[in-house]
């Protein structure tokens, strides 16, 4: 079970499921977001969203899971704008994306390979084809340690409260994240 929700409840938190052996998971739920219509909180020029219901991503081998926050801030695929009529910032690949975005936004120190290789595992079971997956995932790696190196000056521009568009910052720091920790405090029900 790749994708799944952050419910406390074992009956709530299959979302997501395999269809066959190898196949593509199906998305049962949703990824529940607001589009964000400030301006001032677009990033590099592209639209952003807020997550609004928690979601968690577990390797297939099971090592490690992932949780994302409601609140959190992100773009989708943070893809420059001269190539996005070849891969768009937002498409099958998005959930993975967020995923991304969001380990990319803890940014622990000595993982940002392994984060590049959590996105190109969860474009895979997502049924991304090999040429855009590699492409994507060959990008990240290449472009990708600025944004890794200043997780922490970007700490408190990640997160918005939907209803108002102010910052909703988490309680705990970032560091409170680290090794795939969810703090207390932290919301796992939708907002």
């Amino acid at each position: 079970m790749p994708f799944h929700s952050v419910s406390p409840d074992p009956a709530q938190r299959s979302r997501f499921k395999s269809t066959a052996a190898g196949a593509a998971i199906q998305v049962e739920e949703p990824l529940v977001c607001a589009v964000n219509h400030d301006q001032a909180r677009e990033r590099d020029g592209r639209t952003t969203v807020v997550v609004l219901r928690p979601f968690a991503y577990t390797l297939a081998d099971g090592s490690r899971t992932v949780r994302v926050p409601p609140t959190y801030l992100t773009d989708f695929a943070s893809i420059p704008g001269v190539v996005r009529w070849v891969i768009p910032p937002f498409g099958r690949h998005a959930i993975a994306a967020v995923l991304h975005d969001w380990l990319y936004t803890i940014g622990q120190p000595d993982r940002r390979g392994e984060a590049d290789d959590i996105f190109r595992e969860a474009l895979k079971e997502l049924g991304v084809g090999l040429a855009r997956r590699s492409t994507m995932h060959a990008a990240v790696r290449a472009g990708g340690g600025t944004a890794y190196g200043r997780a922490a000056q970007d700490w408190t521009a990640s997160f918005m409260d939907w209803r108002t568009g102010a910052a909703a910052v988490p309680a705990p720091a970032r560091e409170a994240f680290f090794n795939d920790a969810w703090p207390a405090g932290v919301p796992t029900v939708d907002l």
